[in-house]
Order: structure tokens, then sequence, then C-alpha cells
């Protein structure tokens, strides 16, 4: 699909951009407010997702069915002690100058370099495998991009598969020393490589995502249609039947694996402790990081399945998510799987080869340099042979790769890459929680599990690539057969990996725990657990107050120190170290010190030092060195031991009694700091009052002008109100008695039109009649049929204008009422009437009856237009809000009298009023239904009519679905 050619130099292109973005970073970003990101360092942290996340996940799901998702499960369930693990390890770190996990346990036991060198020497052996699947990994996904079927696409091309892979081999060691080995000291932040290492993660997450999407939702109709095609060609059954690894025990020790693995592997370590800036970014690493391993991990079933759907071969179920896109001749899809696999090994075997190289030139070489003094010289080459041993760290890699893994899943490798690690957790969780952790305990316990990890799972890939004889796995070693490497202890039932894991930990954390029971912690292990142990309640060390006699010459101490440290630097770096330790102690000015300030002075030495060539190396160097006397070590226990004798106490009670005034500065500092809050918090009330006054005072200078003008605008403001308010009543009316002409003209239209239909009739008749006469042709009996029909036509004409006549009456009385404020006396029950009658083009356009129960001789003094007014928007609003369109039901209108008062009361049978309704029935524009035309006056120009015009007053009752009830006092006379 594509040239090697072309594959080499996308690779020199991608790196080169990568290696210019990190030089840019680490010059320009001078504050480190880009490599400080809390951004940056949880980005950094998914260096875990390496090629076997990307490629092998796939290939462990195809495998072993959802067991690779407890890969990520043991990282997300260990988050929750983050703050406190990484929280002491990064205190520690920048309390020793801690540059490697070799580096933090050699200082916790007696600062050995035995403890170091075991730690590196089991790191080395256990990640080699690690490496071997990364270039694994880089190697195939470049075959499978420029060779089919095995043949090179260009037969006359000088690179082959043959020789990629040194090709890689040999960027990859360029470019780790171009981007990590440029200082000799690793205790200084890696500014330019953590900004890469966040670029790769982004690069792989999104590549993955772009793969999954493309798989899913192109080669496959969503992932309901993976799943189907799924379980139609059985393909569960047959991931849980080619493989038995799924078992409750597998995913518990997978789960374990993982859960420290993302912790305690070299490069987690170096990433999440040694780079971090601020150990406030461990919170948002804690959600961030397990939210970018779910979005990593989400497509992985469907490309299995789709991987398996569209290919039987299990040649390569690893690279699924390169092959597919390559099945489906998608160029670009391709290009972009190739780059996020690349992207997820690379940042990888850097940063592992760059760790590796400081843990073994610290713990393997620079003890065996001491003990030459021929290879003295060697010292101050650090760096190149650091490059040395990333170029021998690689190129191991490479040959386990060729040699014994080349065939094996990348998951697989990587799981006994884990199983390696753990060897490390019992020592170094030990030694941060337990005090009595002594150094025979974790060397004796490291080894003995790292012997059972190394007979358990490296000696099985020895005897497959046929290193060994296929009988110590038959028969056991040596021929006892309780010694299988596969059932240990004839241990049964069980994976090799939970074999391994079952045996190694029961041997490591046993010996461990039973040596440093047995046996006894030198004094200066005594002093480091304190620190360990306690570091998160870390308190400043007691100053010696004491005069002492200053009596030491720093300028003779100061060459003593410089030829010291000239075994591993140049003359000018050392003078600037010396001169950094002098300003931070504030020994500027002093020519001479004290003991204390010695020991001081001494103990910083030492700790820059360590952070170039380890704890370990720099507390044997310093300790050789003779730097520090015997005599001297003598008189500060003497100066020491004088301070006790003196305030009449023993070390434990000093102790104390340092404790209890730590304390007791620890409250004076908050009772300062409560007082002083309150203080502040006294002056801002003093300055605000002070602003409360001058504002009081302003105000009073202008009130009785604000207070007329504010009483102008609400004079002004009320006016307007009154004003609208009248035209809002006005309007009302007029629109109710646009209605009312309305519903009288469609009335008036069918008597009209029958009258005139009857005398159409009579004149056609008597047309007729009136020929037939003067024909001569008229008969008796037509003249007297004539008579007949002329008679009835007369009658039906003049009882249709009776009843337009009254209709146009009652319009013109209810009209003339409602437009003129006149005052009159009237009978209530013929008003009643003539305002239904005005209303009965609306009422009959429902199921509703009208019922009224008045006296006929009931009679009133008052406004009748607003009686008018009244009945007719109690009515209206009755059949608006009270009634759907088809409902049936009645509306009750009623009037009695009460010695000088009328009650009229309106009742209707429909949906009734909500509770929360009822204080808002009166209120000006409150509907609803305004999308059915309400406007929210008619209730309201009621209860001012009532109320303030004809002096009553309204009440109303209504409950929900009973219907609604108005009762309405009246004066008989106003």
């Amino acid at each position: 699909m594509f040239s090697i050619y072309t594959i080499v130099a996308f690779f020199l292109m991608y790196m080169g951009i990568l290696f210019i973005t990190a030089y840019r970073v680490e010059k320009r970003d001078i504050h480190n407010k880009i490599a400080s990101s809390s951004w940056i360092y949880a980005l950094s942290l998914t260096i875990y997702c390496t090629a076997w996340t990307y490629y092998g996940g796939v290939g462990k799901a195809v495998n072993s069915g959802l067991v690779f998702l407890a890969v990520y499960l043991g990282p997300t369930l260990i988050i929750f002690l983050w703050p406190i693990i990484l929280k002491k390890l990064i205190r520690i770190k920048n309390l020793y100058k801690i540059t490697s996990i070799a580096d933090v346990i050699s200082a916790r036991y007696d600062k050995s370099r035995t403890v170091g060198a075991i730690v590196s020497i089991a790191a080395l052996i256990g990640t080699v495998p690690y490496i071997s699947i990364q270039l694994k990994s880089l190697i195939t996904s470049i075959n499978i991009l420029t060779i089919k079927d095995f043949e090179p696409i260009d037969k006359n091309i000088f690179l082959t598969s043959d020789t990629v892979g040194i090709l890689i081999v040999s960027l990859m060691i360029f470019f780790t020393i171009i981007f990590g080995l440029r200082k000799v000291d690793p205790t200084e932040r890696h500014q330019g490589i953590m900004v890469m290492v966040a670029i790769e993660s982004v690069i792989k997450l999104f590549a993955i995502i772009i793969v999954g999407i493309f798989v899913t939702y192109v080669l496959f109709d969503g992932l309901g249609d993976i799943f189907q095609k799924a379980n139609e060609n059985d393909l569960y059954n047959r991931i849980s039947a080619h493989d038995n690894s799924s078992t409750y025990a597998n995913w518990i020790t997978v789960l374990i694996l993982s859960m420290f693995a993302v912790m305690f592997l070299p490069r987690q370590f170096h990433v999440s402790v040694v780079e971090n800036s601020n150990e406030e970014h461990i919170y948002k690493a804690m959600w961030v990081f397990p939210l970018y391993l779910f979005l990593i991990t989400f497509f992985t079933i469907p490309i299995a399945i789709g991987g398996v759907l569209s290919n039987d071969s299990k040649d390569l179920i690893d690279f699924y998510v390169l092959t597919l896109p390559i099945l489906n001749d998608n160029h670009l899809i391709t290009l972009i799987a190739f780059i996020g696999g690349f992207s997820a090994s690379t940042s990888m075997i850097m940063i592992t080869s760059m760790t590796m190289s400081v843990m073994i030139s610290n713990y393997l070489l620079l003890p065996l340099i001491d003990n030459y003094k021929r290879l003295n010289f060697l010292k101050k080459q650090i760096l190149p042979l650091r490059w040395i041993v990333v170029a021998c760290f690689i190129f191991s890699g490479y040959l386990f790769y060729i040699f014994v893994i080349k065939n094996y899943l990348l998951v697989d490798v990587g799981l006994i890459s884990f199983a390696a690690i753990l060897q490390f957790v019992p020592a170094l969780l030990g030694g941060l929680f337990w005090k009595d952790a002594n150094k025979n305990g974790a060397i004796i316990g490291m080894l003995a599990g790292f012997i059972i990890w190394f007979f358990t799972l490296i000696i099985p890939q020895f005897v497959n690539t046929n290193w060994l004889n296929a009988t110590i796995l038959k028969d056991g070693l040596l021929g006892i057969w309780f010694l299988k490497p596969h059932e240990l202890f004839a241990l049964r039932g069980y994976d090799m990996l939970t074999n391994s894991l079952i045996w190694s930990m029961f041997f490591n954390i046993g010996c461990f725990i039973f040596f440093s029971i047995f046996t006894q912690r030198t004094e200066e292990e005594k002093k480091v657990s304190d620190d360990f142990v306690d570091i998160l309640e870390f308190k400043e060390r007691f100053e010696v107050t004491q005069e002492l006699k200053s009596h030491i010459e720093l300028k003779k101490k100061l060459q003593i120190y410089k030829k010291v440290l000239s075994d591993y630097f140049e003359s000018a770096k050392i003078d600037g170290m010396l001169d950094d330790i002098i300003h931070e102690l504030h020994f500027e000015d002093k020519k001479t010190l004290n003991i204390i300030e010695l020991a001081k002075f001494h103990g910083q030495v030492e700790r820059t030092l360590s952070g170039t060539i380890g704890a370990a190396s720099a507390h044997s160097v310093m300790e050789k060195s003779y730097a520090f006397k015997h005599e001297e070590a003598k008189e500060l226990s003497a100066a020491y031991a004088d301070i006790l004798s003196k305030m009449k106490v023993t070390p434990k009670e000093f102790n104390e009694k340092i404790n209890f005034y730590e304390e007791k500065e620890k409250m004076l500092l908050k009772h300062s700091s409560q007082l002083q809050e309150k203080i502040t918090q006294l002056d801002k009330e003093i300055t605000a009052r002070k602003i409360a006054q001058k504002e009081i005072k302003d105000l009073n200078d202008t009130l009785e002008k604000k207070v007329e003008e504010r009483t102008l605008e609400l004079q002004n403001s009320m006016e307007k109100l009154e004003r609208t308010q009248e035209h809002l009543i006005e309007s009302e009316k007029l629109a109710s008695l646009g209605g009312l002409v309305a519903g009288v003209a469609h009335e008036i239209n069918t008597p009209v039109g029958l009258s005139l239909t009857g005398i159409t009739h009579f004149s056609d008749i008597t047309q007729r009649l009136k020929k037939e006469y003067e024909a001569e042709n008229l008969s008796e009996d037509e003249f007297k049929e004539y008579i007949n029909v002329a008679y009835n036509l007369a009658k039906t004409i003049r009882l249709n204008l009776e009843k337009t006549a009254q209709l146009v009456k009652s319009f013109k009385q209810v009209a003339v009422d409602q437009s003129v404020e006149e005052k009159r006396e009237f009978l209530l029950l013929e008003y009643i009437n003539e305002v239904i009658l005005s209303l009965h083009n609306k009422i009959k356009q429902t199921h509703i009856k009208l019922k009224v129960n008045c006296p006929a001789d009931l009679k009133i003094l008052s406004y009748p237009g607003d009686i008018s007014q009244i009945l007719t928007n109690l009515i209206i609003n009755s059949l608006m809000h009270g009634f759907n369109q088809k409902d049936e039901g009645f509306i009750a209108i009623g009037a009695v009298e009460n010695e000088n008062e009328i009650v009229l009361t309106f009742e209707d049978s429909g949906k009734g009023i909500k509770e929360q309704n009822m204080k808002k029935i009166y209120e000006p524009f409150f509907t609803t239904n305004r999308e059915g035309g309400g406007t929210g006056l008619g209730l309201n120009i009621i209860h001012n009519l009532v109320t303030k015009k004809l002096n009553g007053t309204i009440v109303c009752e209504s409950q929900p679905l009973k219907g609604a009830k108005f009762i309405i006092t009246l004066p008989k006379e106003q």
C-alpha cells in the first residue's frame, strides 16, 4: 500500500515535528506555564496506554473476551488512593531528590546500593519484554503497510522487512537521546518531552476513535448491526470456548497487576512522580485519566468483532485496527491508524529507556566504576554512559522480540512485565506505611518474589522458543514434580499468570514481613522511615537556637566538597551547585560554620549529588569522602547531648517537648491568622460604614428634591394608568357592543328573510290572479283559495316583522344602555332576558342551557348599561373558560330582593377555577385561555363596576370540576 521510503520519511518528519515542539517549549516556556499545566500532567499519565492498548487490546478481546477490560478497571479503582500514595512519593521525591523507582526504594532502606541494584536488575529484566512488544507493534505495522504476502512491493528496494527492525531500533535510540538525555541531572524536569507525551496521547486517542467510527458506521451499520452479526455468527461462544483465561481468578490477577503497574512501572513512576511540578495536579488526573481509558477502549469490542467478521485469519488479530482499513482500501484511515499506533509506542519506548538508563547507570555501572579505580575517569562521562545504556536496552528489547515473543499476543507479554513490577510493591508500600520495615526484609522479599516470577513466567517462554528442554514443564525442575512452572507446589486449576502472582506474592510478602520483624533497623533507616511514613505531616525540623562555636572554616570544606564533586562534574558546574547551596542555606556572609550548620551543608550536598547519581550512590560517595569527619560526627552528637543535658530531658522527652511546642506554635499561628482576618473584616466594615454615612448625608441633602420629583413621577404614572384603564374598559365595552351588533344582525337576518320571501310569494300570486281576472278566467274557487293563501302569508309576515321589531327594540335598549351612562328604574327580569336575547347567537352555538330565576316585578334603580356589561361579561367568560366546545351544561342567573339590596347570582356547571388561580381572577390581563382569544379584562371590569361604580360587592365560590358561582350584592337604589 505504501513504499518503505514513504513510511520512513513520514516517521522522520513526524518525530522532527515533535522534537521541534519539545525544543521550543523548553526554550520559550520560561515560566513553565505550558509544561507545568495540570492538563499536561494528566495526559502524560496516559502513557500507560501503549501499543498493547492500541493494538493488543483488540487481540485480547478476540482471544479472551472482556478480560482485557480488567487492565483498565484496575487503574480506575486505584486512583482513589492517589492523593495518599502519589502525594507521599512526590514529597519524598522533593525531599530526597528522587530520580527513579530504584532511588525511592533504596533511599527508604538504608540508602542501600544493593537494594537499588536489585530493583534496577528486576526492572531491566521485567521491562525488556515490554519494550519488545512496542518494537513488535512498530515493525509489524510497517511491514503490514509495505509488504504484500510477505514479499516487498518493490523488489528492488534496499529496505525490506529484515532491515526495518534495525532501522526502527536505531531511530528510537537516536530520538530517545535527543529528547530525554541531553541533561546529566535527571531531577531537572523534562518539560519538552512531557508536552510531547501529552500530544501523542491526544493523537492516539483521536486515531483509535476515528478507526472505531470507521469500522462501526462505515463498514457496518452501527453498534447494533455489529453485535447482531456477531450473534448470528456465534462469535460470543467461539471467543469463550477459544480461551479459558477469563475466569474469576484471572480477572482478579489482571486487576491487581494493573492497579500497581499504573503507578510503579518505571515510565509511570517517572511521569507521575519525578516530572510532577505540583501535587495538586493529582486531583485533575483522577478524573481525566479514567475518562481517557473509557474513551480509548470504547471501540475495542466493535473493532475486534469487525475484524473477525471481515477476516477469519488469526495471524494478525492484534492489528485489526490497521488491517481493517487496508482491507477496505481506505488509505487515509490506514495512515491515521498507523500514526496512532506509532504514537502509542514511541513515547513509551523513550520514557522507559530514559528512566532505565538512569537506574542502570546509578545502581549498576557507578558501583562498578567506584570499585575499579581504572574506571574512575568514567564518572564524568555519566551522560555518554547513559546513551550507551539506552542503545543496549532498546536493542535488547529488539533481540527479545526476534528470539522470544515474535509470535505472542502483545497483551500477554505486557502482563508478564506487570508481574515483574509487582515484586517492588510490598517493599515500596511497606516502606511508605510501616516504620519497622527494613532493608533485610526488602532485599529477601524482592529476591524471593523475583525468582518465582522468573521461574513461572520467563522459563516457559524459553521453553517455547526451544532454548530449554520441555521436560521442565512436564516433570518439574530437576524432575521434582511440585516444581513445575505452570503448577508450582502442585497448585492446579489456575492460568500461568495467576499461579505466578499467588506464589511470588506469598514468598515476597512473607519474607518481607518476617525478616523485617526479626532483624534490626539501622539508625539511618529509623531516621528515613519517619520521613517516609510521616511525610504528609512533615514539619520543619527542630532548629537549635543555642549558641555554638563557629570554628569550621567554610572555605576549606568547600575545597573538600569540590574535590568530591569533581569526579562527576566540571569545575564551572560545581561552583554553581555550591553557590546555590550557600544561597539556599543563607551562608553568604559566613566564613566559619558551627557543627550543626556543617551538618546541614553536608546533607544538602548529598541531596544535590543524589539527583545525578541516585540517593544510594550519593550517600556512599559522601561516606567514603570523609568530608564529614569522624571527629565532627562526635562533635555533632556531643552538641545535641549537651543540649539535652542542659534541658534535663531524655531524647524521647525532648521529642515530645518539640512536638508540644510545635503544636503550640501552630495554635498561636492559627489564632494570629484568625485575629488578622477579624481585623481585616473590621477594617472593611469601618470603610463600608464611612461610605454609607457619606451616602446618607448626600441623600439627605437631596432628599426633598428627590421626593418631589418622585411624587410628580408617581402622579403622572397614576394618571397615565387611570387613562389606560379607562381606555381598556371602553375598548372592552366597544368590543362587547361589536359582538352584540354581530349577534343581533345574525338574529334579525332570519325573520327579515322569511318576511321578504312571504311578500315575494304574495306579490307573485296577486299578479297571477290579476291576469286571470282580466282574462275573465277567474273562478270562484280560485278566488277563495287566493283569499286563504293571502291571509296565511299576511299572518306569517306580521309575526316575523314583530319578532324583528322586538329584536331591534332589545338591541336598541341594550346598546343605548351600554353607550349612555344614565341611571333609570327598570324591571330586572325583562332586562336580563333582553341581554340574553342579544347574546342568543353565541349561546346557540353551544350545548349550554340558560336558566333565569327572577321575580317578574323586581325593579331596580341603577345603571342598566353596567348591569348589561356585567351579565354579558359573565356569560361570555363562562362560555369561553368554563366549558369545552362540545360540553353540555347550564348557566343559571338568579335575583332576590333583601330589604334595601338585591342579590344577583350567576352560576355555571363548568370546569370551575383552580385554587391557585382564585386570588388572581380579578387581576387585569390574567387569563387561562389567551390562545382562545381571552384578554384577561372581563372579570377585572366586572369587579371595578360592581365595587366602585355600583357600590356593591362580588364574591366568587368555585372548586375544580364543580363549576363557579358569583354572588353580586347591589343597593336597591343608587
